[in-house]
């Protein structure tokens, strides 16, 4: 079973402002989130509360997301930018 990843309004304004390596790098952990789940193999993940975790998309730009329902296989991608303002 696939899990179903979508971004928020506000995840894909942040992503377009983003350059275009990282834009790439999204969409390869957008990819494996799809095919493996909350933890995909090959990528710096962290749980950060309950149903929250972060992604190391590489040393400056985090993704954040959150499983929306476990029943039904979804993932809600909530922020993606500069490790800064991560975790504010």
């Amino acid at each position: 079973m696939s899990w179903t990843v979508y971004l928020t309004r506000k995840a894909h304004k942040q992503l377009k402002k983003l350059p275009q390596s990282v834009q790439d790098l999204t969409d390869l952990a957008v990819e494996d989130l799809e095919a493996e789940g909350i933890n995909p193999t090959g990528w710096d993940t962290l749980k950060t509360d309950e149903d929250e975790y972060r992604l190391r998309l590489n040393y400056r730009y985090r993704l954040r997301y959150r499983v929306t329902d476990e029943q039904v296989l979804e993932i809600e991608v909530f922020y993606i930018g500069h490790r800064r303002e991560a975790y504010r």
